[in-house]
């Protein structure tokens, strides 16, 4: 393309319009009624915020987290399925 083209694409008014029509500049904000899609924020009171802290030896963690990993689950979630098989959740 040399000059003589450039100076004849600027002149083509039906492109100069689409590319002036695209304004990149310009940011579009999403309205609060059109968030993106995905699960609700829980509830300050469903969230579990509070921690207890046990003392094992290096291979009680070890088992722990063999099982928990061979069930396909964290070992938090194994220690509270425990808990609450027990009775205590």
């Amino acid at each position: 393309m040399d000059i003589a083209d450039m100076d004849e694409f600027e002149d083509n008014s039906s492109k100069n319009a689409f590319i002036n029509s695209a304004d990149m500049k310009s940011t579009t904000q999403i309205s609060p009624d059109k968030r993106k899609p995905g699960r609700p924020k829980k509830n300050i009171d469903d969230k579990a915020t509070q921690q207890v802290f046990v003392n094992l030896t290096k291979d009680e963690k070890i088992r722990i987290e063999k099982y928990a990993k061979s069930m396909g689950i964290s070992t938090s979630a194994l220690v509270k399925v425990a808990l609450s098989k027990f009775g205590a959740l």
